[in-house]
């Protein structure tokens, strides 16, 4: 079975030859360290770490207020978004525009038959609560509901092309990228989510016609159903800040493929290698047992995680992800 058949097995609650690996990102220079040169492929580090499939994104414009600090990163410190008037300024990349997908196409006409390929995008959630912020979403909420639908109109209408021209180009996955929860709690009331988001996300989810992956961090448990209901067939990083992924396994691992998990707080940041293969195998052993698992880290390979900790992880895999039936 090859990287290909591997993750679309598991998407489909099927057990493949080894548990599959999947980075929705790995920082650039994590993979110039790991492979010790300036530039790289993606399919270089995709063969380095034995990763089973990779992507690239396509992201509408999000209108948001960031600061920089003194290390030259850039952080968003609120929504642009916060009348009505303000609607004047969304204004979206074509999404029939053939430039903008033109990484993804080389991405699937260079690695496509070895490895699955993914496109990510937001499904209209992400541009919403990042665009107004939450203390004008919350007060719009209250005082002028219909702004909200109308902005989630606008970015749910361009998700719908954009899962369509992705497909046209030939990926396997659609992959979307909307935080809604915090460790604790969601950012909005699930009836919220239901009531109002839902019925549009619904209209994104009619054109997606290939599995499909929910990435949240945060605590997503009171929505999991309706994602399961919309047609979603993943979910990740399932962050062990906020879930325990064995409650999630015994509750919906029939119904879904879980993506994730391996902690970013401490083992791949800080512990030791011992700590590392521990972790995987633990993962292997308790969630990827009957498949439907892809293993990753609880969100993306960061620049703070320790490479040879990364190592240990491919390595672990290696060691104890192959099903011996």
């Amino acid at each position: 079975m090859n990287s290909k058949g591997r993750v679309l097995t598991a998407l489909t609650l099927g057990k493949p030859d080894r548990v599959p690996w999947m980075e929705l990102g790995i920082d650039y220079e994590v993979g110039q360290k790991l492979l010790n040169k300036g530039q790289y492929t993606p399919y270089e580090l995709a063969k380095f770490l034995h990763l089973d499939g990779i992507g690239r994104g396509c992201y509408p414009e999000i209108y948001v207020k960031r600061r920089r600090n003194e290390d030259g990163r850039e952080y968003i410190i609120g929504g642009m978004i916060e009348t009505r008037r303000d609607l004047k300024m969304i204004k979206l990349k074509n999404p029939k525009s053939p430039q903008i997908y033109e990484e993804l196409k080389k991405y699937v006409d260079d690695y496509g038959k070895d490895l699955a390929i993914f496109g990510a995008t937001n499904i209209g959630l992400d541009p919403l609560l990042l665009g107004m912020g939450l203390e004008n979403f919350s007060y719009a909420l209250l005082d002028d509901p219909p702004l909200i639908e109308e902005i989630l109109d606008i970015y749910t209408e361009w998700a719908r092309e954009v899962v369509e021209e992705m497909q046209k180009v030939g990926v396997d996955i659609i992959w979307f990228t909307d935080d809604i929860a915090f460790n604790s709690s969601m950012m909005f009331s699930p009836e919220f989510f239901r009531e109002i988001a839902k019925p549009k996300l619904k209209k994104v989810m009619e054109k997606v016609k290939i599995p499909s992956i929910f990435h949240s961090d945060g605590y997503i448990l009171p929505v999991i159903d309706d994602l399961i209901d919309l047609g979603i067939k993943a979910i990740h990083p399932i962050d062990p800040s906020a879930l325990d992924i064995r409650e999630v396994k015994i509750k919906y691992g029939s119904r879904l493929c879980l993506i994730g998990n391996i902690d970013l707080r401490y083992t791949l940041v800080s512990s030791s290698i011992e700590d590392v293969k521990k972790e995987v195998k633990q993962r292997i052993v308790e969630i990827g047992y009957n498949g439907g698992y892809i293993i990753s880290s609880a969100n993306t390979i960061t620049n703070y995680c320790k490479i040879e900790n990364i190592i240990a992880m491919r390595d672990a895999i290696e060691e104890f992800g192959w099903y011996r039936d």
